[in-house]
């Protein structure tokens, strides 16, 4: 059963315990980087969260409200996606797909503001942008150059 939870410091050890293969890691950032981040208690614009799979912390993400970094989206109240990541031990089961179908309900009960979630797929991550269409995201049309490539832009309205 996948559950998307509130990042905990007690999933810490599982989340930093994997890395990605090289043909992901150049796409996202693992959480160990982001979780090891001394500035992390000061972000009020970030929010973390973790994908348990039968009650273990398997993945990684965080929804941003910082809207002057690679892209901004037209609307303001946009949820930006960031560093999605899934332990590989743990790919090719639907985890990622069940998560991102369920984040709009997530999105929708703490952020009731928010009318979009957005973010960005690089164009060479295939697979990645095959999944999220899947489960319901749009490819808006548009793109934007990310540090390691050009991306799609990826929304669902709520």
């Amino acid at each position: 059963m996948v559950k998307i939870l509130e990042y905990q410091t007690e999933h810490f050890a599982d989340l930093t315990s994997y890395t990605l293969p090289e043909e992901q890691a150049m796409f996202s950032r693992i959480p160990a980087e982001v979780l090891n981040n001394p500035r992390i208690d000061d972000e009020t614009d970030r929010f973390y969260y973790t994908i348990m799979y039968n009650d273990k912390a398997v993945g990684f993400f965080l929804l941003e409200f910082a809207h002057d970094r690679w892209y901004k989206p037209q609307d303001e109240t946009a949820a930006l996606l960031r560093s999605l990541t899934l332990n590989p031990e743990f790919q090719g089961k639907g985890i990622a797909k069940e998560m991102m179908i369920q984040l709009p309900d997530l999105v929708r009960k703490q952020f009731p503001d928010v009318r979009e979630i957005a973010f960005g797929v690089n164009f060479k991550n295939i697979s990645a942008y095959q999944m999220y269409l899947k489960a319901g995201y749009q490819d808006s049309g548009e793109s934007f150059d990310g540090p390691k490539g050009p991306q799609h832009i990826m929304v669902k309205e709520l």
